[in-house]
């Protein structure tokens, strides 16, 4: 069992298709343990396109123990559950 996890969120983008935001930064705090699960309610931002199905990507880099970091990329849509360490 890892003693230390860090999770950088190196990128992250909420909505679709010419409605899509920058939520890095609400991702990076968001995050509990190893896990998040992505919509507007839980980043805490405005829907960035109400009533339509939103998608979420992210770019992070994952480091456990001392470990070198190793990438993570995801894709999904709203109301998924991305967890880091699988």
């Amino acid at each position: 069992m890892p003693k230390k996890i860090i999770i950088n969120v190196e990128l992250a983008l909420f909505g679709n298709q010419g409605n899509t935001i920058n939520v890095t930064e609400q991702v990076q705090n968001a995050l509990k343990g190893d896990d998040i699960t992505i919509s507007a309610n839980r980043l805490g931002v405005e829907d960035p396109a109400p009533g339509e199905v939103k998608h979420f990507a992210i770019s992070a880099s994952i480091t456990i123990d001392d470990d070198a970091p190793y990438p993570f990329y995801y894709i999904g849509k709203d109301y998924e559950t991305v967890d880091f360490i699988p």
